[in-house]
């Protein structure tokens, strides 16, 4: 009777170290990302899983050597409202976000640290992360910067300069508080229309006038700008040297090189539960 109790025993071991050593595997090859249960368990034991991105990091060092190696989000909206809209993320999800990277730990950055590793006055940390917004909606300033106040992490705004103060857009005076409270603000051009299709005097115009607008609101330099839907060519790019130290696309593409004019972006949609997800949108 003892041998067959201790058979028994041995038997129940062995199958939860196959069991454990099976999930063990599967977390390891990236099979529970999408499997309910089990991905929740596997965060749980292992925390978020951020290899994917951090193999894209390192591509994309070796692609560029000397550029900021950085992963930056683009949100639009963050609202309890607009449950149907895919550009938009609950506040209880964005600050599930922001805690799940300071889990993996990740440190968060604005514009003027990327703007001073650029300027060879600091260096980034290894983790860096910059979480910025589009199009400067009022739920910007009413649920995503009271986040950000609470979790003590910095935001950056792109903000398109005509529609300051309009309807469902952050005013002037929200701007200036939320600058006056760490967070940075950068131009998303003043009419937010597609670059790509304007001539060379109508580009300068949207990013002068943008900048111009902005910087007399704010009292500081606006340094960084996100392209209108993430759409840029040569001679963008080049009128945008003129007035930026940067600018943002609204895509990652792993293997393309990036310029400190092209900097890629995770955009961030409503099916984003978990940090994880975020890395699979292109």
């Amino acid at each position: 009777m003892p041998f067959k109790k201790i058979n028994f025993e041995f038997i129940i071991i062995g199958f939860i170290c196959i069991c454990i050593g099976l999930f063990s595997f599967a977390r390891y090859m990236g099979w529970l990302q999408n499997s309910g249960l089990l991905s929740t368990i596997a965060r749980t034991v292992y925390g978020p899983d951020i290899r994917q991105e951090m193999a894209r990091l390192k591509r994309a060092k070796d692609i560029a050597p000397g550029l900021p190696v950085v992963t930056a989000l683009c949100y639009h909206e963050v609202t309890p409202d607009r449950e149907n809209d895919c550009m938009n993320v609950k506040p209880e999800i964005f600050r599930r976000h922001i805690r799940e990277f300071k889990e993996a730990g990740y440190v968060f950055i604005h514009v003027g640290d990327l703007q001073n590793y650029a300027s060879g006055l600091a260096p980034l940390p290894a983790k860096a992360l910059l979480i910025s917004f589009d199009d400067g909606y009022a739920d910007n300033y009413n649920y995503a910067y009271p986040v950000l106040r609470e979790e003590q992490v910095p935001g950056t705004f792109f903000v398109v300069s005509s529609t300051i103060g309009k309807e469902n857009r952050m005013t002037a005076a929200q701007l200036r508080e939320m600058q006056a409270n760490g967070m940075k603000i950068g131009s998303h051009t003043a009419n937010h229309v597609n670059l790509t299709d304007m001539g060379a005097n109508e580009i300068d115009f949207e990013l002068r006038s943008s900048k111009e607008t902005l910087e007399k609101i704010l009292g500081k330099p606006v340094c960084a700008l996100a392209y209108p839907g993430g759409k840029v060519n040569d001679t963008v790019s080049d009128k945008a040297k003129s007035c930026y130290e940067m600018a943002f696309v609204a895509t990652v593409r792993p293997e393309t090189k990036q310029t400190m004019y092209t900097l890629q972006r995770y955009g961030v949609f409503s099916w984003n539960e978990h940090i994880e997800s975020i890395f699979k949108n292109r």
